[in-house]
């Protein structure tokens, strides 16, 4: 809850912006894949708020894209 107050209940995917007072269609995501690493699952500076639409389609794009390199 306190990175999605952070940042103002506002998507922070580039071109989306989309301010949403209802929390359950946003997403706190991780900028950087945790991988297991709890520090980097923890850092709230590793985090940011994503409106549902973008992390469930943009977000999982390019995390599968990078996974198969």
């Amino acid at each position: 809850m306190s990175v999605l107050i952070r940042d103002r209940f506002t998507c922070q995917m580039v071109g989306c912006g989309r301010i949403e007072p209802d929390t359950s269609q946003l997403v706190a995501d991780h900028k950087i894949q945790h991988h297991g690493d709890e520090a980097l699952f923890w850092d709230e500076n590793n985090l940011q708020c994503l409106c549902k639409g973008c992390h469930d389609k943009l977000k999982q794009k390019e995390e599968r894209a990078q996974a198969r390199w």
